[in-house]
């Protein structure tokens, strides 16, 4: 006859109790975190955030001139001859950046830079595109350059503070639902100046 085939053990295998993870108290474990001190994160100013916000965007920006806290950017439509708002709201930043690569003058470069706070869309403008400039007190008129696929553009730029006229004005402006004309847009404005 055949010999029986070896057959495992029945019943189950207990694990030692050394191989148990020891229930936590918290009291204990506490004691252990605190010697475990981490490092505190660098201080950093606002500067340095922004700029360090920017470079994720444009990494050859590597300083910050001059910052507005509001602004809202207008596209100008010469079919209608109006101004449209873009949908971009946010803090304007004027940089400078790194020459390009390529450049033997290391010709200085900047740009304006509209971080949007309304959607991820932003307006990045190279100043060297920019053929135009008008300033009328808040409002910047650059006329772009090859910027876009339909060839030339003036966007409208309107800084203004975050004052009480504003925030009402704002959100009653955009329920007309509307083109608004620079001096529908102003109007309200001079008359409150005027005051």
């Amino acid at each position: 006859m055949s010999r029986a085939t070896p057959r495992k053990a029945r019943g189950h295998k207990r694990q030692p109790s050394n191989l148990i993870p020891a229930i936590s108290d918290y009291e204990s474990d506490a004691a252990v975190a605190a010697q475990q001190s981490y490092a505190p994160p660098p201080l950093r100013e606002n500067t340095e955030l922004n700029l360090a916000v920017l470079q994720r965007y444009v990494p050859s920006i590597f300083s910050i001139l001059s910052i507005a806290a509001n602004a809202v950017v207008y596209i100008f439509d010469s079919v209608a001859e109006s101004w449209e708002k873009s949908g971009v709201e946010g803090t304007l930043f004027v940089c400078t950046q790194s020459p390009l690569p390529g450049d033997p003058d290391n010709t200085p470069r900047a740009c304006v830079f509209v971080l949007n706070r309304r959607g991820l869309g932003n307006v990045i403008v190279d100043l060297a595109q920019v053929s135009h400039v008008e300033i009328a007190g808040e409002l910047v008129i650059l006329r772009v350059e090859g910027a876009w696929k339909e060839g030339e553009r003036v966007l409208g730029i309107w800084m203004h503070n975050d004052r009480e006229e504003t925030r009402q004005a704002g959100p009653a402006m955009q329920a007309i639902g509307k083109p608004l004309t620079l001096n529908e847009l102003f109007s309200k404005q001079a008359v409150n100046q005027g005051q």
